[in-house]
């Protein structure tokens, strides 16, 4: 199945060359300090040797912190650019016909991150924000954590997922306006493919637990203007400069 961004240029592979760039300039920066003569370089910065130290120890350090968080993030990244993928593969097989589906769809406002999921069919088009959190999942205000035994338990990192999933549908939304179809139902929805959903009732978005009730959504769920022409035609606007797989 084609996304709209090729698999060289998705967002984590970047994340991971620049990541491994700054990790081998920090390493680079440390090998030549251990390699100085301390009084050669005290002499050539115009400090005493304890300060000369102190200072070219202290080089390597932004680079490698930046090499560290650069590759911490690109493999976040990955497990979420994988969860699409998966999530794809599953739509593909269960789905019927004319449905589109479009994994890593990259908007045309120039941003940086992707949106993991368009699905287009009859009910429209439906942006899909999957998560793969285990256990169970609660949402107050937008605000997403995993429950625990006691409390709450721990907030869900990175950006809400519906607050994402709802600015991803306004990108793509704004896309498809551009290709004439102003009035195309956009829709946000949350799928959490391994949790099961406490309460999510002030969640800004619909949200799903499971990937066979995501199927069932889009199959029974509303119903828009969904005709095959319209679908191809929301999808072909999509689809530029890249063509799309037909489920």
């Amino acid at each position: 199945m084609l996304g709209s961004v090729p698999p060289i240029r998705r967002r984590w592979r970047r994340t991971l060359r620049s990541g491994l760039f700054w990790t081998a300039l920090g390493l680079g920066s440390a090998s030549i300090t251990y390699a100085l003569n301390m009084d050669v370089a005290a002499r050539s910065l115009g400090f005493d040797r304890t300060l000369a130290s102190v200072f070219l120890a202290l080089v390597p350090i932004p680079a490698l912190a930046l090499g560290v968080h650069g590759v911490a993030l690109s493999l976040r990244l990955r497990a979420a650019s994988l969860l699409a993928d998966r999530t794809a593969d599953y739509l593909s097989e269960h789905l019927p016909e004319g449905y589109v589906v479009v994994p890593h769809y990259g908007p045309r406002d120039g941003g940086d991150e992707e949106v993991a999921m368009v699905v287009i069919g009859p009910p429209g088009v439906v942006v899909i924000e999957p998560h793969d959190e285990p256990g169970e999942v609660l949402c107050h205000e937008d605000h997403w954590y995993r429950k625990q035994k006691f409390g709450l338990g721990r907030r869900i990192s990175g950006m809400s997922p519906s607050q994402r999933a709802r600015w991803n549908a306004a990108r793509v939304r704004s896309d498809i306006a551009s290709g004439g179809f102003v009035r195309t139902s956009v829709e946000p929805l949350v799928v959490f493919t391994s949790a099961s959903l406490g309460d999510v009732s002030s969640s800004s978005v619909p949200a799903l637990a499971g990937v066979d009730a995501m199927v069932d959504r889009l199959v029974r769920g509303p119903r828009a203007d969904g005709t095959p022409a319209r679908t191809r035609g929301v999808a072909d606007t999509l689809a530029e400069p890249v063509r799309l797989a037909v489920v």
